[in-house]
């Protein structure tokens, strides 16, 4: 393995190399070469329609655990959001203590699957991925699903442990055909190191890493903690400067990534956390979701210098008390992931 992988990294060029990964049979990449271009001179957009919504820090249940729960907007752009999918809640998959599915952090569509990534309190940086067939999905009862995984069920793939660090970054990037995360702390916390690394969509685990870092006129800058791609495989984050909202966009390669920041900052942010980014291929517009906050902006208009405006941000506003952890869509349908219990719910309207 040590010799392949420096066949590898002599391959990749002076600014790359391959050294063997933290996880089994994943090739981890190093870029040498700063990943992000230089920028100054941001400018703010007054997103005044946004606002900030506090994070309770003692979430709140599904009010229908084993059946259809509702979840409605109550300012802003109408939202509806109905439970589609009762995922699985026991604490021991297959058995096993580790395999906790009760803390869902992200989730990704891609094909015929619905891939969710678990990461138990208790573990600190480490989790796991499940398949599930979408088929089985629809043709199960919510019950059924919800009490299934305690042992190996038809059209569920429980994938094995590795490192997630926060885990609320899965995402599918259909123009590589492949899923994605950051392997960042646990705690979110900056490092002066970022690390993107790709999971096979069979084996459920790590196959590829790249590890690089950021820095503009000498500051470091961080790595994200979400990430949603568009269609012409771009990759997008969000994070939190002095207050304001920063938005990133990057091209993966297969060892090396280039990022760039968008030239304008929101003044205002959604909420306590940066629960998640969304791209909705029907409407060409990211989703950057707090608890029971979103705000929504053209992904085109980020282009350039940027030339967004404020009447180009839409914002909602919900009173469910429950976490976000994740929002995907489908058909130009967005798909929530909530926990206590999970579940993935789907808007009633197409956006």
């Amino acid at each position: 393995m040590k010799f392949r992988n420096l066949l590898l990294g002599v391959a990749a060029g002076l600014s790359l190399a391959a050294v063997a990964g933290t996880t089994a049979n994943a090739a981890t990449y190093v870029q040498r070469s700063n990943a992000i271009s230089r920028y100054s001179g941001l400018r703010v957009v007054n997103n005044s329609k946004v606002k900030f919504v506090k994070a309770n820090p003692n979430y709140g249940w599904s009010k229908n655990p084993s059946g259809v729960d509702t979840i409605k907007s109550v300012s802003g752009t109408k939202w509806a959001l109905k439970t589609k999918y009762l995922l699985p809640n026991t604490h021991m998959a297959l058995g096993k203590s580790s395999r906790d599915l009760t803390n869902p952090q992200a989730a990704a569509f891609a094909g015929k699957y619905l891939f969710v990534l678990y990461a138990p309190h208790q573990f600190h940086g480490k989790g796991f991925v499940v398949r599930y067939n979408k088929s089985t999905l629809n043709n199960w009862s919510l019950s059924k699903v919800q009490g299934s995984l305690i042992k190996s069920t038809p059209g569920m793939k429980v994938g094995p442990m590795f490192n997630v660090g926060h885990g609320q970054s899965l995402a599918y990037n259909k123009k590589q055909h492949a899923i994605w995360m950051w392997r960042d702390r646990a705690d979110m916390k900056p490092t002066t190191w970022s690390t993107i690394q790709r999971i096979s969509m069979s084996s459920l685990k790590p196959n590829r890493a790249i590890k690089f870092h950021m820095s503009n006129g000498g500051a470091n800058v961080p790595a994200g903690h979400d990430l949603t791609f568009d269609n012409s495989g771009h990759a997008y984050w969000w994070g939190i400067s002095g207050g304001m909202v920063k938005l990133y966009k990057a091209r993966l390669g297969a060892k090396s990534i280039h990022v760039t920041l968008a030239k304008q900052m929101l003044r205002h942010r959604t909420g306590t956390h940066e629960q998640s980014m969304g791209y909705n291929p029907h409407n060409g517009r990211l989703y950057l979701v707090s608890d029971d906050s979103i705000q929504t902006l053209p992904a085109r208009k980020l282009n350039g210098r940027g030339s967004l405006r404020p009447s180009d941000i839409k914002y909602t506003k919900f009173r469910s008390h429950r976490e976000f952890e994740s929002m995907i869509f489908d058909g130009g349908h967005a798909f929530l992931l909530s926990n206590r219990n999970p579940e993935l719910l789907r808007s009633t309207t197409a956006y």
